[in-house]
Order: structure tokens, then sequence, then C-alpha cells
């Protein structure tokens, strides 16, 4: 039995070579098109703040984001209200963060209502989560994956279930 033509022609070094410049150069225009969409959304953003450009970001004028922040792939981040983000802060894949809701407490049709949202210094928020308005999350709290923030979460806490549950509290890490 032979070989398919595309095995062989994959085993020639030039194609190997080409193949690989060719992903290098895709992942620097990836990187370089994120760049340039955050930075055209989010004024308030420093600059070692990151954003992968698949984030979908709305009212970008009401987000801040402190010092080496990233937000990872398909987050939704809607900041009808502002939104701070601390520094050191990693919001994961796929997790949302919403300022804004409906008011149920008046007849159809439903005003939207919005409150902010503010992410302290060093916080994790794992894969899925899901942070809604008028929340703060403490300094050096961690949220695990598919977590609702609904109220907020005081200092280095350890948030993984869906009643919001402290777990545990972290000992602070001090560096020298």
């Amino acid at each position: 039995m032979t070989n398919p033509l595309y095995t062989s022609v994959a085993s020639f070094p030039l194609v190997r070579i080409f193949t690989k410049i060719l992903m290098k150069v895709f992942y620097i225009a990836d990187r370089l098109y994120s760049h340039m969409k955050f930075r055209a959304l989010v004024k308030n953003a420093s600059k070692t703040a990151l954003c992968h450009w698949t984030t979908d970001i709305k009212y970008g004028e009401n987000l801040t984001i402190g010092e080496r922040s990233g937000i990872n792939k398909y987050c939704s981040i809607g900041a009808h209200s502002p939104i701070t983000i601390g520094n050191d802060v990693r919001i994961s894949r796929g997790s949302i963060i919403e300022t804004a809701g409906l008011n149920f407490n008046v007849p159809p049709p439903y005003k939207h209502i919005s409150n902010p949202i503010v992410i302290e210094d060093g916080v994790w928020i794992a894969s899925n989560v899901i942070v809604l308005g008028g929340v703060t999350i403490g300094k050096g709290s961690i949220i695990g994956a598919g977590v609702v923030v609904s109220k907020s979460i005081p200092p280095n806490s350890i948030i993984v279930c869906a009643s919001n549950r402290v777990l545990d509290k972290k000992t602070p890490v001090h560096a020298n």
C-alpha cells in the first residue's frame, strides 16, 4: 500500500519550514489584531493589560483595567455601568461580566437597570463564571469555574459553588 500524496509532500523539509513560518505569521497577526481591537474599544486600560480578540466588549468607555490584567478567549463584558478591574487580575475563558439586567418589579416592557462591578487586585475568575452587577470581588479572591457571582465577595475568598458560600480563606502572600 502506498502513502497518499499529502503525506509524502508534508515530509519535505521546505514544506515543513514554510508551514512553521506561516503559523508564526498568523500568530503574530492574531496578537496584533487583538491588541488593536482592545485599545480601540477600551480607552482606560493600562499598557500592560491584555484581551483576546474574541472577547465581546460592550460600552468600553465604562471599562477600566489595571496593570498586568488579562482577559481570555470568548469572554463577554457588558459595562453599561462602570466596571473596574484591578491589577494582576485573570479572567478565564468564557466568563461573562455584566452590569445590566432587567427590572422585573415594573410591568412589561421591562426597563434596564445596571449597577457597577469592582474586581479588586489579584483576583482569578475561572472559566464560565458569571459576574452580575452591583458586586465587588475582594482582593486576592479565587472564583471557581461556573460560579454565578450575585453578591459581593470578601477579600482572599475561594468561591466554588453556586451558593457563593465562602469555602475557605486563603492566606495572603506578600512579595519580598
